[in-house]
């Protein structure tokens, strides 16, 4: 070869490499630069990190969620001369306020587009957008009017109730006429003939004033008598409180034999809520005297008695969805025992900076101490942010040990949660998540003579899909000892045309969620088609109860995504004796179509049945929405309300799995299975656990399987209706006192709202 021809191919190749280089140049991530004080109290250290971190990540217009920042920006950039260009700035800018909750500001600017002399030179692709954009934009205004600003406890729960017709309906009636303009141009448009129907309910217009050929047949809103409606009482109890996406913790965190409530919304500027359950009625708000104030953000929480003190404590998680701009610590909030709590996340050794969503609390190594996997998320475009698993010492301090006990995966984790899958004693880990598999992590440490070590058991246990999933659960729903996984599926590309989809009854594009049944020997089977669960839902919040108390474990799924466009209902599914689960949404009136994120089921007033706390809201600033609150009167069925006290276990007894033993009417008997544990992967309810038994007789015989000690309790002739505390390694149980009481009547207030 020539010379010429090596300088020619050389230089070919330079500028091969050159070419590829920038291809593969990457966006410099955002970098954390907040001083922690080491001077200062730690509590107090901690609340400055967090107003320093919302003015470096949030007072930044460059972070896709300081939308109102980021509005303003664009508002003051001089308009293009080119048509494109400056169409393409007002949209931009227009979507911006939007995010920001400046509804009234986007319209005006979508008008501007309308009113240009060159609007007529567009596309019709990119005048459908725009319109589409103006109809979703005048529908947020009438919800912002009405459901917000003139909130009752019906607003927004699908089908529309007559006391939620809107009032002012100038704006909502706007939006109903450009879907039909919409629809008349593109008669497949799904999206927007869902949306009409919405529009329609909100101004009382439905079905009736909705053209047979779009209307949803009323038939999927069918009613059965033979189950009652949970009322939201949210307004009456003064838990209606506005936030963005959140989550909740649940349990009787003062010790006093009544269940509070913990509540967070995760922007920075957020408050976290503390409401004390007063016992006859009524909540208060103790964020400020529990020490809370300045504790702020956090879109996942979970909770736990970490030095069995006999006081749950909490943990709070920062950073998902943020990619580098996650770049924040998680807090770990110690109870005192004297209605306060105090940040000791850098002293515990907790203290990391990566985004994280899901944390899965257990005793992996069965010392008696709860341990922490806390699931963080690595995206193509991030830098590397690897899980972790922080064992606890004992003493008040952690160690993360991800690295040898392999858990340090590398993963874009949306979901985690503890499970022993194979029941031979060691919690498992159970991890859902975006763009990839989700994963089983088996616990070996029984195979490898107590020495704590997990290995990736996902093709194994035949775990796989759906590939863009969020929430997930472990429950056994069919009661035959096993526990099995729920993994829902949360495809935001998909989640509009899905949902409309379904109440047209067309087929869907995306993946339904999962439901993985324990085989009993390490496999799982894929049951979905069979399930009853085969509803598009795009899935964020998830936890699971007895609704009925008949003994078998209901779900209950909160959806949505970011985009205003989406509003799906809710999802309340009903377990059918262990064969599959029936929709009840609308039958319960929990297909709140605002964005559900952490639910908890809870008997919050001591009458037997569980009521539901859910945090309502989206990602945007101006996505935010009032939490709900639904109360439960379907108490005719028999329970029992067990409190487990670990010695050589950890104090709460999570992973201890329950045997309830049952005897009927007709001479039949039956086995309930439970395990201790908070529930989902987005909610934590209480370490307190209340079972359904049916129209149970009797009780024959009650089993505590204890994995740190290995023993396991039987007691028997339990009494039914009872709350109980069972000591490991006590031969007696303690049955203990509880005042029932009322919920004062349901009322609506106008702007009841804190």
């Amino acid at each position: 070869m020539s010379n010429y021809k090596i300088f020619s191919l050389a230089i070919f190749l330079s500028l091969i490499f050159i070419s590829c280089s920038k291809k593969k140049e990457k966006k410099v991530p955002a970098q954390n630069t907040i001083e922690y004080s080491e001077s200062m109290d730690e509590h107090a250290a901690m609340v400055k990190y967090l107003a320093d971190a919302k003015a470096l990540y949030f007072d930044n217009p460059a972070n896709r969620y300081a939308s109102d920042l980021r509005a303003n920006s664009l508002n003051e950039k001089p308009l293009p001369k080119k048509s494109k260009e400056r169409f393409d700035l007002l949209f931009k800018t227009a979507y911006a306020y939007l995010e920001s909750g400046d509804t009234k500001k986007t319209i005006d600017i979508l008008d501007k587009i309308f009113s240009d002399p060159d609007y007529g030179s567009m596309s019709e692709k990119e005048k459908s957008k725009i319109v589409f954009m103006q109809a979703v934009s005048l529908l947020r205004y009438g919800e912002q009017l009405n459901c917000i600003s003139n909130h009752v406890a019906e607003s927004c729960i699908l089908p529309i109730a007559s006391a939620a017709f809107y009032t002012e309906k100038e704006a909502t009636q706007k939006s109903f006429d450009l879907f039909k303009e919409i629809i008349s141009k593109d008669k497949e448009n799904l999206d927007a003939m869902f949306l009409l129907n919405v529009a329609a309910m909100n101004l009382g217009m439905y079905p009736d004033g909705v053209p047979a050929e779009l209307r949803i047949d009323p038939a999927k809103f069918a009613e059965d008598p033979s189950i009652p409606k949970l009322n939201n009482i949210a307004i009456t109890l003064g838990l209606d409180m506005i936030t963005s996406s959140g989550g909740v913790c649940v349990d009787d965190f003062n010790n006093d034999g009544f269940l509070d409530i913990v509540a967070s919304s995760w922007f920075l500027t957020d408050q976290v809520r503390f409401f004390i359950n007063n016992g006859h009625g009524t909540f208060s708000d103790n964020t400020e005297i529990a020490n809370l104030t300045g504790i702020t953000g956090g879109l996942n929480m979970d909770h736990a008695d970490f030095n069995n003190d006999g006081f749950q404590d909490i943990l709070i998680l920062r950073g998902a969805w943020w990619n580098d701009y996650g770049k924040l610590p998680n807090s770990l909030l110690k109870n005192n025992g004297d209605g306060t709590f105090t940040d000791i996340t850098k002293s515990s050794g907790i203290w990391s900076l990566f985004p994280a969503h899901s944390s899965a609390i257990a005793d992996y190594n069965n010392d008696g101490w709860l341990d922490i996997f806390i699931g963080n998320e690595t995206r193509k475009d991030s830098e590397p942010y690897h899980s972790e698993l922080f064992i606890n010492n004992g003493d008040g301090t952690f160690q993360n040990k991800a690295t040898e006990t392999h858990t340090d995966i590398l993963a874009f984790v949306k979901g985690a949660i503890a499970t022993d899958i194979n029941n031979d004693g060691y919690m498992d880990i159970a991890i859902s998540g975006q763009g990839h598999e989700n994963m089983i992590l088996k616990n070996m440490s029984k195979e490898n003579d107590g020495k704590l070590i997990f290995e990736d058991a996902t093709k194994a246990t035949g775990i796989s899909g759906p590939i863009k999933s969020f929430p997930i659960l472990a429950m056994d729903f069919n009661n035959d000892g096993w526990e099995d996984i729920f993994i829902f599926t949360y495809d935001a590309g998909n989640c509009d045309y899905d949902n409309a989809a379904y109440f047209f009854d067309k087929p869907v594009r995306g993946e339904y969620s999962a439901v993985y049944k324990n085989n009993g020997d390490g496999t799982f089977e894929n049951i979905t088609s069979t399930s009853g669960m085969t509803v598009p839902m795009a899935a964020m919040g998830v936890n699971f109860g007895d609704l009925n108390n008949d003994g078998w474990l209901d779900v209950y799924v909160g959806t949505g995504t970011p985009n205003y466009s989406s509003l799906v209902p809710n999802k309340m599914f009903l377990n059918n004796q262990g064969v599959d689960f029936k929709d009840i949404t609308t039958q319960t009136g929990m297909g709140h179509l605002q964005k559900g994120h952490g639910i908890a089921f809870a008997d919050f007033d001591n009458d037997g049945d569980q009521d539901v706390f859910e945090d309502m809201g989206g990602g945007y600033m101006g996505d935010a929405f009032q939490s709900a609150f639904f109360e439960n009167t379907i108490n005719e069925n028999k329970w029992i309300t067990i409190d487990l006290v670990g010695n050589k276990s950890n104090r709460d007894g999570i992973g201890a799995r329950i045997l309830v033993k049952t005897v009927y009417p007709d001479g039949s008997s039956r086995d309930i299975y439970n395990t201790m544990s908070t529930g989902g992967s987005f909610g934590s309810g209480p370490l307190i656990k209340q079972i359904g038994l049916g129209n149970a007789s009797s009780i024959s015989e009650l089993q505590i399987y204890w994995p740190a000690s290995g023993i396991t309790q039987v007691f028997k002739d339990v009494t039914l209706n009872s709350k109980l505390q069972i000591e490991e390694g006590k031969d007696s149980i303690i049955y203990k006192s509880f005042i029932p009481f009322q919920f004062p009547k349901m009322t609506d207030h106008s702007m009841h709202n804190m």
